[in-house]
């Protein structure tokens, strides 16, 4: 038995569960409720943010990542571009693909908009009624708009990656 690869797999098992689980119920379910709760949604983001989401969640995302690779480093026998180019190797390559780009779409895009909205918001509820305020508020629903549909393409990544992991030893 080979204990690193044991290891390897319920780190990128668990980890991912978790990532995907996550982003899932957001797309679905969290991010919709808290845009019609209007301005009360706002304080379960803060919540979010409070209990350092937007840093646990990459987090979870590269074990995720490192840890497949190497599975996938292992089960290729290095990268032979004979197995890449196998139905399993093809199925187990889109899958990890969409999960990395699901990763960069989450980082660079997602995560920072996030990251804005709450100041924004707050620095708007101190000033007073104007273009100002109009403006940082109309900033904030852009950004939030941006959460929300990267949100979604990571989420939609992230189930092709799942079903690639669910499915690629069948064929």
């Amino acid at each position: 038995m080979d204990l690193v690869a044991v290891v390897l797999r319920v780190i990128h098992i668990v980890c991912g569960v978790y990532w995907a689980g996550t982003l899932f119920f957001v797309a679905t379910f969290l991010q919709p409720a808290v845009s019609a709760a209007g301005p009360e949604g706002g304080k379960v983001m803060q919540a979010l943010m409070r209990r350092r989401y937007l840093d646990v969640m990459p987090a979870v995302a590269i074990l995720t990542i490192l840890s497949g690779l190497d599975l996938y480093r292992r089960a290729s026998g290095n990268f032979s571009a004979d197995w890449i180019g196998s139905r399993h190797g093809v199925i187990l390559t889109i899958g990890s693909l969409a999960a990395i780009v699901a990763f960069v779409i989450g980082v660079l895009l997602m995560r920072p908009a996030a990251r804005r909205v709450g100041p924004l918001v707050q620095g708007a509820q101190e000033l007073p009624e104007g273009p100002d305020r109009d403006a940082r508020l109309a900033e904030a629903a852009a950004l939030r708009r941006r959460t929300a549909m990267s949100g979604r393409w990571v989420a939609g990544l992230l189930v092709v990656a799942v079903i690639g992991m669910a499915v690629a030893r069948y064929v």
